[in-house]
């Protein structure tokens, strides 16, 4: 009884490989399909459990995805070696116009920050001045008050022990 669950579980296991491999080829040849492991289970129609138990898939995907990094960045330097020496040529010249442009607004903006600094010095420089002559002005006024109440006590003292008579 055991040999025919065994041969019935060897062939659910050689179809899920062949569900798996069917699966990785498609991911290879289609770079538009993403190279992971719940994509592939959903392709392969397993459990993402089933390809954690198998070791190979996840490598196959790691290389999968190594693949096409490498062809990334081969397509890219093709890319920039290709073209006439010309239209090299042609491509710096309009990075240069585009840096230089970018130079000059810097300058333009760096100009009017440096601008912007020296009014809100002066500015503040100006508003220093005018409290310090407030606070100046302040102070004389609480000096003069000072007196004042000093004089107003002495008059008052005065006028209690009979020394003055009050003006009418």
């Amino acid at each position: 009884m055991s040999s025919a669950y065994d041969s019935k579980n060897e062939e659910n296991f050689e179809a899920v490989s062949r569900a798996i491999d069917a699966a990785l080829e498609k991911i290879a040849k289609d770079p538009s399909i993403p190279a992971t492991i719940s994509r592939l289970a959903k392709l392969a129609n397993v459990h993402r459990n089933t390809l954690y138990f198998r070791q190979w898939p996840k490598a196959r995907i790691e290389e999968i995805k190594t693949k096409r990094a490498q062809q990334k960045k081969d397509h890219a330097a093709a890319k920039a070696a290709s073209g006439s020496p010309e239209e090299q040529l042609e491509r710096s010249r309009l990075e240069i116009i585009y840096w230089f442009i970018q130079l000059q607004d810097a300058r333009a903006d760096s100009a009017s920050q440096a601008r912007t600094i020296k009014q809100t010095a002066a500015a503040r420089d100006y508003y220093k001045e005018e409290n310090q002559k407030l606070l100046h002005k302040i102070n004389e006024m609480h000096h003069e008050n000072q007196q004042l109440h000093n004089m107003v006590d002495v008059l008052e003292q005065e006028i209690a022990s009979g020394q003055r008579q009050p003006n009418r």
